[in-house]
């Protein structure tokens, strides 16, 4: 009860914090394949870590490392082997905030660069994660789709509970590789 009301609060501010930040109407023609920066927030279940590295890949062979900014969580140390020369954040639990929102250190680190592209990797909808994204500015904003992922995202995958979440991976970057 007391997380759902603390999540309740979180998503409340952050509607008020993005009100007047409107997205503009985009062409996702070479959305993907004309960015130049990209910010990839790794999941923060575990369990969903191996799955991405096809989007791992994908992303190494479209950007230069040192474009590729990796937000990952406290103990996630496998995506620096990946890709060692890409820029890292982590995301401390103690730089989020009662509410779920992230604190203005973390989002000055994730504010020192521009985005183009920035992906949310976690299934399922995480206020921390889904904020960073909407926040970094990226023109391209992609996550799953939700009941709260409007705010946030502007290109939205539909998670499909019958295919196994490491098939979910596998549709998202076949999605990418489209654009």
């Amino acid at each position: 009860m007391l997380q759902s009301l603390r999540t309740y609060i979180g998503m409340q501010a952050s509607r008020f914090h993005f009100r007047k930040s409107a997205d503009k109407v985009i062409s996702f023609t070479n959305s993907v394949s004309g960015a130049r920066n990209a910010l990839l927030i790794m999941p923060l279940d575990r369990r969903d870590l191996l799955p991405t590295v096809m989007i791992l890949d994908l992303l190494r062979k479209r950007f230069r490392e040192e474009n590729i900014t990796v937000i990952t969580p406290e103990k996630g140390t496998e995506v620096m082997r990946i890709l060692p020369r890409s820029n890292f954040i982590r995301l401390l639990d103690s730089e989020v905030g009662l509410f779920y929102l992230p604190k203005g250190a973390l989002m000055g680190k994730v504010a020192r660069r521009q985005y183009d592209l920035a992906i949310d990797l976690n299934l399922d909808f995480l206020l921390p994660s889904a904020y960073i994204c909407r926040e970094s500015k990226a023109r391209v904003r992609v996550g799953f789709a939700g009941k709260r992922a409007d705010v946030f995202y502007n290109f939205q995958l539909e998670p499909d509970p019958s295919r196994g979440r490491e098939l979910l991976y596998d549709r998202l970057a076949q999605c990418l590789q489209m654009f």
